[in-house]
This record gives C-alpha cells, structure tokens and sequence, in this order.
C-alpha cells in the first residue's frame, strides 16, 4: 500500500536526502507524485 506524507515530513527526507523541493515539483508534473490537501495540510503520495 502506499501511505501519504505530510509536507513536513517531506521536507525533512528531502533534507536528510540532500535534495530539495524542486524534486517534489518535477515528480507531479511528471504525474508520479499527488499532493492532497485534507484537515489543512498538504500531503504527498504516489500516483497509483
């Protein structure tokens, strides 16, 4: 299955990862990546 990650904890793999936002934004315009927003927060998953 594949769990949603909130934009905080997306922010901290990326910065433990070394990497920045831009490789969030080049994964959902590749249609690989979505990002929800529930309860006022924005979450990431995988396409499935």
């Amino acid at each position: 299955s594949v769990h949603p990650m909130r934009k905080d904890a997306v922010e901290e793999f990326l910065r433990k990862a070394e990497a920045d936002w831009s490789v969030i934004e080049r994964l959902i315009k590749e249609n690989k990546l979505i990002e929800i927003e529930y309860g006022g927060n924005k979450f990431y998953m995988r396409r499935l």
